[in-house]
């Protein structure tokens, strides 16, 4: 969904008075199988030529089918109750939608109260979460916006390529910052590793290279995680050059 907007507020740290943005809410979702495309030749035909002909179809005929507008109708039907006053919402996905009907921010600016700012991130591998938090601490720090809604997702049916981590389910996590949560943000930082060093994928999760990071993030709060203190959130993309942290703190129960 295509956004034009006047870019007044700066960029950087927040300024000294301003809103402390806040973790409220990280909300992981898991998902069954779709519906299969009703005919699986011409979308093959489409999907051959985005990708090029397929030496394997079958891919076509086991898959899912679980596409990112599936998953926002069940997000923001799930978190109806808890979207007053989100005037920003981002959706990061690491690669194409499998079924390509529809493009998730518009199914999010009809489901989420009011008119939200809608943002795509899409193919920026660990990186996408990261960044959109770090847009939506800066436009909660610096008075752009009051509440944000960020959706990470990650699907299954996916062509076959020589992507070295393939996600093993459909599935999203949701976060929701605003200036009241319980958990304090520092600005997430995303820095190009220029390929020096080792390179590590995250070991959590890591048949999902994208949402793995903040589905251990929700299991660990979950369990009762970061009560009192500070912890990091770091990931490093095991093909693109780039290493990622988010500072979360705490202080008591």
């Amino acid at each position: 969904m295509p956004v034009l907007q006047r870019l007044g507020q700066p960029c950087g740290p927040a300024a000294p008075g301003a809103a402390r943005p806040a973790l409220e809410r990280v909300v992981p979702f898991s998902f069954g199988g779709g519906a299969v495309p009703e005919h699986i030749g011409p979308f093959r035909e489409h999907m051959e030529s985005l990708y090029g002909p397929f030496d394997d179809p079958s891919w076509l005929e086991r898959g899912t089918f679980v596409g990112y507008h599936e998953m926002v109708r069940v997000i923001a039907t799930e978190l109806a109750g808890g979207l007053a006053g989100v005037d920003l919402a981002i959706t990061v996905d690491a690669r194409p939608d499998c079924r390509l009907q529809s493009m998730p921010g518009s199914i999010i600016a009809r489901l989420v109260p009011g008119e939200p700012l809608i943002v795509g991130i899409s193919e920026q591998g660990v990186a996408g979460p990261f960044l959109a938090l770090r847009i939506a601490f800066d436009r909660i720090a610096h008075g752009g916006s009051t509440r944000a809604l960020i959706l990470i997702m990650e699907q299954a049916t996916l062509p076959p390529d020589s992507a070295p981590v393939r996600p093993s389910r459909d599935l999203a996590v949701a976060l929701l910052v605003g200036p009241d949560g319980p958990i304090r943000l520092g600005r997430p930082q995303i820095s190009v590793t220029r390929g020096d060093g080792p390179v590590q994928a995250h070991t959590a999760w890591p048949e999902h290279p994208c949402a793995g990071a903040w589905l251990a993030l929700a299991s660990h709060l979950s369990e009762g995680g970061l009560a009192e203190g500070e912890m990091v959130v770091a990931d490093r993309d095991p093909v693109l050059p780039y290493a990622c942290s988010v500072t979360l703190s705490r202080k008591g129960p």
